[in-house]
């Protein structure tokens, strides 16, 4: 299963990512939408969920939490 993302948005946000330097990971434990399966069923599910600044057509500086994983393993609690 995978966390439910707008089409097209994860990929800009990875060719973004390269440019920017590396900081300190912060991750947090939250409910989210995750989709997948056989069927493509959508469940809510606690997810791991990372900060994200300046996103594509948002303001310079703008961050916001975004999910990573259908799932907490390895995130911070």
């Amino acid at each position: 299963m995978v966390p439910l993302m707008e089409a097209g948005k994860m990929e800009m946000m990875m060719m973004m990512n390269e440019s920017r330097r590396k900081l300190g990971s912060f991750q947090i434990c939250a409910l989210c939408t995750c989709c997948g399966g056989a069927k493509g069923v959508c469940l809510p599910s606690p997810c791991c969920y990372a900060i994200n600044c300046n996103i594509p057509h948002r303001p310079f500086g703008f961050c916001s939490f975004t999910p990573k994983t259908c799932n907490c393993f390895g995130c911070h609690l």
